[in-house]
């Protein structure tokens, strides 16, 4: 069954940029505002890191320079530290 069972979705930390700020955004919630991108990323973590200790799975997606969105964090994974793409390049 792994993580919550097959009944739970997965936990997604979402970093947006808005007004010039960084924002951590989890099932329409916003959480910051961040001075940067990294600052951003690093709190979304934790934040995932804390659900998947709850038996949910987590991932962080990042936009990178060009908007592009990447799993930088999964809990399934954790050890990997290799970001993959969340869609294909347009």
């Amino acid at each position: 069954m792994g993580f919550g069972g097959p009944d739970v979705s997965t936990a997604l930390y979402i970093v947006i940029q808005s007004r010039g700020k960084w924002w951590v955004d989890f099932e329409g919630r916003a959480h910051g505002p961040h001075e940067t991108r990294e600052a951003a990323a690093l709190e979304a973590r934790n934040q995932a890191q804390f659900t998947a200790h709850m038996n949910r799975a987590s991932e962080v997606l990042v936009p990178d320079a060009e908007g592009k969105f990447w799993v930088v964090w999964n809990s399934r994974n954790a050890n990997a530290g290799i970001p993959r793409a969340v869609s294909a390049a347009a």
